[in-house]
């Protein structure tokens, strides 16, 4: 994936704060880090846990992980401890790299590094020829297409963060479908042309993270990182500055930047696209969009949809889709294959894909893969949703039970499995609910024990350091009657979600 990218040499590459590094300087620092690496014990074939928030170093680690031979594993920054805990017992990573002040005492059985890697951007030079950096990049392991490439996580219905085990087959194919549906091809790029600017937001470690982060390597564009949390007000300034022409997310960020009250006095005239994904798009965001930014009128605005099991995007929908099919995530990219399943009471059915980019399985503990895909190749997302007569996707929900709050997927079993814990719980549901900025918010109905009576401060402290943060509930309901049944005794969660939009009982007294 790295062919041809010394031509791109002079060009700034990754810009961060006051940060500013080079194609030249990057592609010269891998070969430093990954000796790095294998002086600290690294093997082809090992896995190496990349744990730390979105940072030159962090992009630098994976593409010396590759480097070296080895699997990068791609952990969740926000995880909890006992997150970490069973991602490493999962993974059993060789090394772990990550920006966690102290952390021998999170990962007692691996070895641990900084992500700055021995400052290796430090040590590169800014003489390496082309030439140079040729020969350089010749040495990197050439792996077979069907061998893990990349491990990255995803909230599964039964509970703890499952880890995907994805290709280089699915990798490189996955980027094949990007740059051939928007025509940037390799192929297709003068170096006289301009470096495309893209603002990336989102974190590196999600599937987007790493189609944003190789897009721009093979395409000589500028990746621009924020620091810190996500803050509209650095966006915007950020997109001023650096000339941003891309800035893609999730409908949350979207939301926050057109409403901030800096946005009518920023020069955003230089953004082209802007791209969402990761929770429906509503109908008045769009149109928001098309008001404040009119150069994204006709075209640059659009609408994806995929997940870490399929490795990457599956559907693509752009503006003129989106206003003639409200609704659809788009039709698939070149070589998706999409089907819908037996259909259901709605109409719908489950959604079905096969495509050269979906994951080998799922990483078991006993280090076997094992997962949705069926013998024929066709992975079972979970998602419902059914296909129009010109093959446009429209989704219309999930049958896995979870909830997606500002682009982060949570799990409501695993949330119910840590809240049955607590010694008061006698009967605990979770589930999502309308949000009007993150899309979802997380509810907790409780049913506690006679005589006690925890409160929700109490419970949020009882779940910190089992849970990340956004896994932890922002709407509680504790109750003392048993909580709603279906036949066959499961939950009746519709019901529970029904009754948390009906008005609140006028109190006696």
């Amino acid at each position: 994936m790295l062919t041809g990218t010394p031509r791109w040499a002079d060009r700034t590459f990754i810009v961060q704060g006051r940060r500013r590094i080079s194609f030249r300087r990057f592609l010269g620092a891998v070969e430093l880090a990954a000796a790095e690496l294998a002086r600290r014990g690294v093997r082809p074939d090992d896995h190496v846990m990349l744990l730390a928030y979105n940072s030159p170093d962090w992009i630098l680690a994976l593409w010396a992980a590759w480097y070296a031979g080895a699997v990068p594993v791609l952990g969740n920054r926000w995880w909890s401890p006992d997150e970490i805990e069973h991602a490493c017992g999962l993974t059993r990573p060789a090394l772990v790299i990550t920006d966690i002040p102290g952390p021998g005492e999170r990962f007692p059985a691996a070895t641990i590094t900084p992500v700055d890697l021995a400052g290796a951007f430090e040590s590169a030079s800014d003489d390496a020829s082309t030439a140079d950096l040729e020969r350089l990049l010749a040495a990197m392991p050439a792996p077979e297409e069907d061998t893990p490439a990349l491990v990255i996580f995803t909230s599964g219905s039964t509970g703890a963060p499952k880890g995907v085990v994805l290709s280089h087959r699915s990798v490189i194919a996955n980027q094949h479908n990007l740059l051939s549906r928007s025509g940037r091809l390799p192929k297709d790029l003068p170096e006289s042309a301009p470096p495309p600017v893209t603002l990336v937001c989102t974190p590196l470690f999600h599937i987007g993270g790493i189609s944003n982060l190789i897009t721009n390597l093979i395409t000589g564009g500028t990746l621009v990182l924020n620091e810190g949390r996500f803050d509209p007000a650095q966006i915007l300034e950020l997109i001023e500055t650096e000339r941003v022409q891309s800035f893609g997310g999730v409908p949350t960020m979207a939301i926050r930047v057109l409403e901030h009250p800096d946005f009518e006095t920023r020069d955003l005239s230089s953004l082209r696209s802007w791209p969402l994904g990761g929770a429906p798009v509503p109908a008045s965001l769009l149109e928001s969009m098309r008001r404040k930014l009119p150069q994204l009128q006709r075209r640059g605005l659009g609408n994806t949809w995929g997940m870490s099991e399929s490795g990457g995007f599956l559907t693509v929908a752009g503006n003129r889709d989106l206003a003639q099919r409200p609704g659809t995530v788009g039709r698939p990219y070149p070589v998706v294959e999409v089907r819908i399943g037996d259909p259901g009471e709605t109409g719908g059915g489950e959604i079905l894909v096969r495509s050269p980019t979906v994951m080998l399985g799922y990483l078991t503990p006993d280090g076997e893969g094992d997962g949705t895909v069926d013998a024929d190749g066709w992975l079972h997302t979970g998602d419902i949703g059914h296909l129009d007569d010109d093959g446009y996707l429209y989704l219309d929900g999930r049958s896995k039970d979870i909830v997606i709050r500002g682009g982060e997927n949570i799990a409501c079993a695993h949330v119910e499995t840590a809240l049955a814990q607590h010694p008061d719980v006698i009967e605990v549901a979770v589930f999502g609910v309308p949000h009007p900025d993150l899309g979802e918010e997380l509810a907790a109905v409780l049913v506690v024990r006679p005589g006690t009576a925890p409160t929700e401060d109490e419970l949020r402290e009882f779940l910190t350091g089992t849970l990340a943060y956004f896994e932890i509930p922002t709407l509680w309901r504790i109750r003392s009657e048993a909580l709603p049944t279906l036949p066959g005794e499961k939950i009746d969660k519709k019901a529970l979600r029904a009754s948390l939009s009906a008005p609140a009982p006028a109190k006696r007294g």
